[in-house]
Formats: structure tokens, sequence, C-alpha cells
């Protein structure tokens, strides 16, 4: 009967020891497991509304997949495993406005990393050309003013012989240094500097003028007028 009670308690004992998990140190083979894939991309990507092509990375301890919400938009490739280089492109955005898409990236088995793609808007096809300033006028001394002008399309740029310029040709946006020397004459000066655009039919007239030059009271014929005492 001893023995019949030993053998009993024995598995008993053997029986607890397995539901707690004591064969294998106590950790149990069922418990929550923590993932240790990892997946990293470029967050944020802009490209130019003329069209454009550029590469984002990912970074990656597991397979990946990438999708799309914009048909305007091109990925290469679409899947992977581990790091690569993700090709991305559109083409002229042809709409009045930036445009916005979202790629998905799913890898292994963490959430979904974003990636925000922006193409701007396309700058305007209409031929540009205007300038900051009108008129200019400098004292009888002379010096530098600037024009900035503004513009998409090429142009050339002329003045009065009594000026000079820093160029006389460019294309698109510049600064344009326009230098004078010292009035010689005894009467104000005037002209006109004019931007010409190349090819098409845009151009500006700025008025430049400068101050006269003090009469010199000896100059012959300055005192005319007056009687003699």
């Amino acid at each position: 009967m001893k023995r019949l009670f030993k053998y009993i308690n024995i598995a008993i004992g053997c029986a607890f020891f397995i539901a707690c998990g004591g064969g294998d140190g106590g950790g149990g083979g069922d418990g929550p497991q923590v993932s240790k894939d990892y997946l990293s991309v470029t967050p944020n990507v802009q490209l130019l509304g003329d069209g454009e092509t550029k590469e984002i990375s990912i970074s990656a301890n597991c397979s990946w997949t990438i999708s799309k919400d914009a048909d305007w938009l091109t990925v290469n490739p679409t899947s992977g495993n581990g790091n690569h280089t993700i090709t991305i492109s559109a083409g002229k955005n042809t709409t009045d406005a930036d445009r916005y898409a979202v790629l998905s990236v799913k890898g292994g088995s963490l959430p979904e990393r974003k990636v925000t793609v922006t193409q701007l808007k396309a700058p305007s096809s209409d031929p540009v050309l205007s300038t900051d300033v009108t008129s200019l006028n400098y004292d009888k001394k002379g010096g530098n003013k600037n024009i900035i002008i503004s513009s998409n399309i090429s142009w050339s740029i002329s003045c009065p012989e009594w000026c000079s310029l820093s160029a006389l040709s460019g294309k698109g946006d510049a600064t344009i240094t326009i230098s004078v020397g010292e009035n010689p004459k005894a009467e104000q000066r005037s002209g006109q500097i004019i931007i010409k655009g190349e090819d098409v039919d845009l151009s500006i007239d700025v008025n430049v003028s400068q101050d006269a030059a003090e009469k010199d009271n000896d100059e012959p014929g300055a005192d005319d007028n007056q009687l003699p005492s």
C-alpha cells in the first residue's frame, strides 16, 4: 500500500512540473512573441511640377511590398527583401495645383509605413516678363541702382549711352545694375531702359533720368541779362 501511495505522489509531482513549464526553465512555449522585424523608409518626397525622378531608401531585415494610391506616380520595384533603393517618378503635373500621393510600405509583421509624395504645380507656360520698378532717377553725381527682372524667358536689355549695364541679356529672373556717371551738363538728361523678350512680343520700358549739374556762375552768358552798374 505504501508503495502505491509513493507512485501516486510521483505521478502528481510530474504532472505539476510539466504544467508549470519546468521542463524548459519556466519560459513556456505558448506565450506572446515579440517581433524582431524592422522596417524604415524615407517619410516625405517632393517632385518638381515639370516632372522628376527621385530615389527613396528602404532599410529592413524582412520582405516588403509597396502600394500606391495615385496613377500619376510610378514606383519601381514594388516588392523586395531587406535594404533597397526605390525609384519614384512622375510626369508633368497637368493640374492647376500641387498634387499628393501616399505610398504604403508593408513588411513582415510590422504596421504599414507611409511615404507622402508631393508634386508641385507646373510652372506657367505663358511668357512672363516684368520688373520691380518703372522709373529710376539719379542725382547729378550719378551712382548705381538695380532693376529686378522676373521672367521665365530669354531677354535682352539696352539703355542710353550715358548709362552702363551689368548684363545685356539673360534668361529667367535676374538683378541688373545700372551705373551712371556724374552729369557734366547744366541740364537734366533722360532716356529709357528697354527690356525685350526674345522670340515673344513682350517688352518693358523703364524711364531713367539724372539731375542737372549746377551752373557755373563764370560760364559765359550766365549774367547776360544783368545790367551794368
